[in-house]
């Protein structure tokens, strides 16, 4: 209980922090009560699903760079490599630092196949490259814990990205940003993977 306490006063710690950082790369600021909803969220299931402390570590560093990652693409259009890429090396690093070969093993390849997969999806024109990137980066991380959770993710990235296109064509707009929907997908993964299993 006591961890469940602090993560959730951690993330809210945060709060601030991820508001300018929106603001810095946007000009625009999200709901401070809405940006504590999705921190304190992450930050609940990464207490319930981390495998241990340097899973946590990873899961909270990939949650803080992207609740300001899907602002900023739901914003803008855009996944900024500042916010993915030096995220790639460090989780690597803690994969590694966790010594379980078969986790090291599933998880590049998982990140590889999340790549990959993506990567068709963005030749194709259906998404940015900037998805691309945040997919295996997200896979990177997920499959740490097991190959379900990351399978999971993508089952709910394609079922989060496909309501979210409706929406958006029943609107009347043809374009729409994908890394919430792949946020969103990793974050279902996540909270209701353990139940699928």
């Amino acid at each position: 209980m006591v961890l469940f306490v602090g993560a959730a006063a951690a993330a809210t710690l945060l709060v601030p922090g991820i508001r300018r950082a929106v603001a810095v790369a946007t000009s625009r600021r999200p709901s401070p009560w809405l940006v504590a909803a999705v921190a304190v969220g992450a930050a609940l299931l990464i207490v319930w699903r981390a495998t241990g402390l340097l899973h946590g570590l990873a899961l909270a560093l990939v949650a803080a760079s992207g609740i300001v990652a899907g602002w900023v693409d739901a914003y803008e259009r855009r996944l900024p490599d500042v916010l993915i890429l030096p995220l790639y090396p460090i989780v690597g690093a803690l994969v590694v630092a966790s010594g379980d070969s078969d986790r090291m093993i599933r998880s590049v390849v998982l990140a590889a196949a999340a790549f990959i997969l993506f990567g068709l999806g963005c030749a194709a024109g259906q998404m940015g490259f900037g998805d691309v990137k945040l997919a295996g980066l997200l896979a990177l991380v997920l499959a740490w814990g097991d190959w379900r959770t990351a399978v999971f993710a993508l089952v709910a990235t394609v079922v989060v990205g496909g309501g979210q296109a409706a929406i958006v064509i029943l609107m009347g707009h043809k374009d729409f940003p994908y890394g919430p929907a792949i946020l969103g997908g990793a974050a279902a993964a996540l909270a209701f993977g353990p139940f699928a299993a």
